[in-house]
Formats: C-alpha cells, sequence, structure tokens
C-alpha cells in the first residue's frame, strides 16, 4: 500500500472512531474537512505569496508602530505584570497557548490570578476557568490580595471597622478597571463544554484571553472515553488540541495551568524542565510558552517565599530563570528589586 492510501486508511479508522462515539454531526464534518484538507491541498487562506508577504509585513509594522505611540495603559496588549517576566518575555499574540506548571502547592494559581487581574486592569476581557476552586474561595482571595486581610479573618464575620472599610474600597478600585474578569465556575465540566461556552462568550464579546485553572481537573467527555477508554494522557492530549484549536481560530491567547509529576516536589528548581510536566507531553509541545515554577522547603516543613521562575520554551524569544517573592497568605506575586519586593 502506497503512502497516500496508508494516510486515506488511518483517516478513514479515525473518522469510525468518531462515528461510533456518537460525536456531532457537525464536529464530524469540521474536523473531517481539515483532515481532507491536510491531504489534499485546497485552503486558500492558508498560502501567502513570496510578492504578498512584503506588503503583508508592511502593514504589520505599520500597525506597531501605531500601537507604540499609544499610552501603555491603552494597547491592550497581553503582557506581563512583572518587570522580570517582560525582560524575557514579549506579549501573547493572538492565537498563543502557554503553560504555567509547577508541583502541587506552589502557588499556580495565585501567579495566573494575578495575570488575569493584571490583563482586566489594561482594558482586557478575560475569562477565567476554575474547575477546581469554589467561587467563595475566589472572591476571597481577590479580597485579600487588595486588601492584606487574611481569608481567615475574611470568613469570621468578626472584621473590624478599618477592616470592612478597606474591603468595601476594592469594589470601586477595580470596577474603575476598563477590563474585567469572567469566572468561569466549571466542576464536573468536559473540555468540550468549556471550549462550547467560551466560544459563547468570545462572540458575545467578552473573551480576549482565557486562563485554564488547571487542565488535568478537566472531566472526560463520552467521545473521549470511547476514542481513548483509560488512557489518560490521550485525552489530555486531546483536551489541549481543542484548547489550541478554540485559540487559533478565534485569535485569543490561552495560558493553561499544568500540574508536574509528584516527584517535581523533591527536585531542585535547576534540574527541572518541561519534560517533568505530568500526564501529556502535548501541554509543552502545543504551547508556544512554558514557564515552571519552583519553592524549595523551609527547615520547619513550609515553603519558601521565594519562587524560582524558569521560562522553559519561548518561541517567542528567550529563555531563563530568575527568583520572585510570593506572599501565599495574600496570594500575590512580586519582583525582588535590591533585596526588597516590589508588588505588580
Amino acid at each position: 500500500m502506497n503512502v497516500e492510501l496508508v494516510q486515506y486508511d488511518v483517516l478513514a479508522r479515525e473518522l469510525i472512531q468518531r462515528v461510533t462515539a456518537e460525536m456531532e454531526p457537525s464536529e464530524i464534518h469540521e474536523w473531517l474537512k481539515r483532515q481532507v484538507a491536510r491531504l489534499g491541498g485546497g485552503d486558500e487562506s492558508a498560502a501567502l505569496a513570496w510578492v504578498e508577504s512584503f506588503d503583508w509585513y508592511d502593514a504589520l509594522l505599520a500597525k506597531r508602530d501605531a500601537l507604540a505611540l499609544l499610552p501603555v495603559s491603552e494597547r491592550r496588549q497581553v503582557d506581563w505584570p512583572w518587570p522580570s517576566w517582560n525582560n524575557l518575555i514579549d506579549p501573547l499574540e493572538p492565537g498563543m497557548l502557554a503553560s504555567v506548571a509547577a508541583p502541587d502547592g506552589q502557588g499556580k494559581t495565585i501567579v495566573v490570578e494575578c495575570l488575569a487581574e493584571h490583563w482586566a486592569s489594561r482594558r482586557l476581557k478575560v475569562v477565567f476557568v476554575h474547575y477546581e476552586l469554589n467561587r467563595a474561595l475566589m472572591m476571597d482571595r481577590r479580597t485579600a490580595r487588595h486588601t492584606s486581610i487574611l481569608v481567615r479573618t475574611l470568613k469570621s464575620g468578626t472584621m473590624t471597622h478599618e477592616q470592612r472599610e478597606a474591603v468595601r474600597q476594592v469594589r470601586p478600585r477595580l470596577l474603575a478597571w476598563e477590563g474585567e474578569i469572567t469566572y468561569l465556575h466549571t466542576p464536573g465540566w468536559t473540555m468540550e463544554r468549556t471550549v462550547q461556552e467560551l466560544s459563547k462568550l468570545h462572540a458575545d464579546g467578552r473573551c480576549d484571553v482565557v486562563v485554564i485553572d488547571y487542565l488535568e481537573k478537566a472531566a472526560p467527555s463520552a467521545r473521549q472515553v470511547a476514542l481513548y477508554g483509560q488512557q489518560v494522557w490521550m485525552r489530555q492530549a486531546d483536551d489541549v488540541e481543542r484548547l489550541k484549536n478554540f485559540a487559533e481560530s478565534n485569535e485569543v491567547p490561552v495560558v493553561m495551568v499544568a500540574q508536574m509529576k509528584k516527584s517535581g516536589k523533591d527536585e531542585t528548581w535547576q534540574r527541572m524542565d518541561r519534560n517533568d510536566i505530568g500526564g501529556s507531553g502535548a501541554k509543552s509541545d502545543k504551547a508556544n510558552l512554558v514557564v515552571i515554577l519552583k519553592r524549595d522547603r523551609e527547615e520547619d516543613g513550609s515553603y519558601s517565599h521565594t519562587v524560582h521562575v524558569q521560562v522553559d520554551k519561548n518561541t517567542m524569544g528567550a529563555t531563563g530563570a530568575f527568583d520572585q517573592y510570593m506572599q501565599p497568605e495574600y496570594f500575590r506575586l512580586a519582583d525582588i528589586y535590591q533585596g526588597a519586593a516590589t508588588n505588580a
């Protein structure tokens, strides 16, 4: 059997699997169009002619020049809250996928919460997908971050007058942002359902950038179980592919939180890289950016406030490592400058 026939044989088998899994006909149709186009060409939008590429690039440079003339607050760039990140990483481009990975309990959610709020303050509409934390805890964490009041105190019902006043002042300050965050609470949701909701929010003009916290918590769909059974890594790869397709087709950057392997807790940060991310390799293979976080153990068993940040993959430019300062009790991350932490 020649190479082309082998390709069509594989395509036929995959088509039968999807029909057997009772995928939606519209989904099968779109999937089949993509596969046939890859085999036989015919996608006129994919090719950029040599001569036209120069005009296309001139237009891109002109757009960048116009953007540079705007105040930073009006650029609507998906940049980073901290100079340490901006020194290495350019703003996320439309359709890019980024992974923020760390062992369990290292502060991954704190990092992406800070990212989401920074982008909202820069006029962007952020969708924060949280598969695990409930809404009350998300709001408690946000309030603690902006008031320096412990969550335990916020939950106690016995705050002082000064503390209540500090909480009251958070609302007008954050509502003054020209952007916003939509908190999408998704316990038990599949990635398919999540992407459907993201597509709706994007169509409604409420989704400029997405945060997924976190990928491993997405439930398997009936289609995935039929196709992959108990092969969790295959299901995760399918979830990443679905996210990547959403990002690229809608030109929306996506940041997903990913777990490192359990052994990562005992590994030194110098020895960790994206190969230590647990589950499917697609979490790093399909990502344009991979950032790894690690906090060392103190002698008393607690985690250090120092966060080792490793930019391990960066299709936009340089890789490298640096340290930041985390206040987990207030869900904040800051740069360290001349021995002092500077808040985002």
